[in-house]
């Protein structure tokens, strides 16, 4: 037979497949008997309709995001992944849904995961479904500091792990240290010793992104207005896991950042396999636009009037 028809032959089958499969709603069982071929054939037959365009699969989902400044976005900051949410509902949390989803579709059974705090990941937590990773283990991304659960990185690890039936590691240990000599005896300490290092060489990472508009650190006074007003004359637009950036996304350096129980996070992003930030708001257009130039984040969650702010 010559390769023409072979190859109409081929093409046929192909289109047979999936119409009797997609239009007709028949098992690949029941194909395979009428073509009297293998099910495993009338499966290749179908991922072959996909590869060549006959069958094109749309989903239609206020998760599915403005695809046109997710791709702009992923230009711009070099991401794996970008989601922009384009619905309003006071009822829905697209933009958590979405990261959720994702981070189902990219945890591995022996993952280690760091996790933030404050309310982008609070929300994350809320929308993930509940899984069975009994040998997943969750870490803090720094000690403790704050008033309320939202502001406990230890206490979204517990959560986080509560929901995927994971182990949780806490950090005995403030977050801001009231001086160097407080500082070297934490920083020094077993337990701070290893957290930490777990963390920096994480496989996952989930945390927010905060300005001194709307961070924790200021609303809930965790921040002094000295120690802002010092920040600030650094050129700090705020933070990401407790790293403060410029709106160049340097680095700022000064007596407050020098004592603080925290992971790096340019560690964690030369080593993670996946860094997920949920950040959303025009005043926290500066922050994000430093972390994200940085490189510090690999998938990217927010809304439209964001990513415009972005762009």
């Amino acid at each position: 037979m010559a390769k023409k028809e072979t190859d109409d032959l081929m093409y046929n089958r192909i289109l047979l497949a999936a119409n009797l499969y997609y239009k007709n709603h028949f098992s690949q069982q029941e194909i395979a008997k009428r073509l009297n071929v293998s099910r495993p054939w009338v499966s290749k037959l179908l991922s072959k309709a996909l590869e060549l365009g006959i069958v094109k699969i749309t989903i239609d989902s206020p998760l599915s995001g403005d695809s046109d400044l997710e791709e702009a976005l992923q230009q711009k900051y070099n991401l794996q992944k970008v989601v922009v949410i384009d619905r309003d509902d006071a009822y829905k949390d697209y933009v958590a849904q979405a990261a959720a989803n994702y981070f189902i579709s990219v945890i591995k059974p022996n993952d280690t995961i760091a996790v933030g705090w404050g309310n982008a990941v609070s929300r994350f937590i809320n929308e993930l479904m509940p899984m069975q990773l009994p040998d997943t283990n969750v870490i803090p991304l720094a000690g403790s500091f704050g008033t309320t659960f939202e502001t406990l990185p230890n206490y979204s690890a517990l959560k986080l792990a509560e929901r995927i039936q994971g182990n949780a590691g806490v950090l005995h240990a403030p977050a801001f240290c009231s001086s160097k000599e407080e500082y070297k005896a934490l920083s020094q300490n077993e337990n701070t010793l290893s957290v930490l290092s777990k963390a920096e060489n994480a496989d996952l990472v989930i945390n927010g992104i905060g300005s001194f508009h709307s961070s924790f650190l200021t609303r809930h006074h965790i921040l002094s207005d000295e120690s802002i007003k010092e920040l600030k004359q650094y050129d700090a637009v705020g933070d990401f896991a407790l790293q403060f950036l410029s709106k160049d996304g340097n680095a700022i350096n000064t007596e407050l950042t020098k004592n603080l129980i925290k992971a790096d996070v340019f560690k964690i992003a030369d080593h993670a396999r996946c860094v997920i930030a949920i950040a959303e708001g025009l005043e926290k257009s500066e922050i994000i636009h430093a972390v994200l130039s940085r490189h510090l984040v690999t998938a990217f969650f927010t809304n439209k009037e964001t990513a415009l702010s972005l762009l």
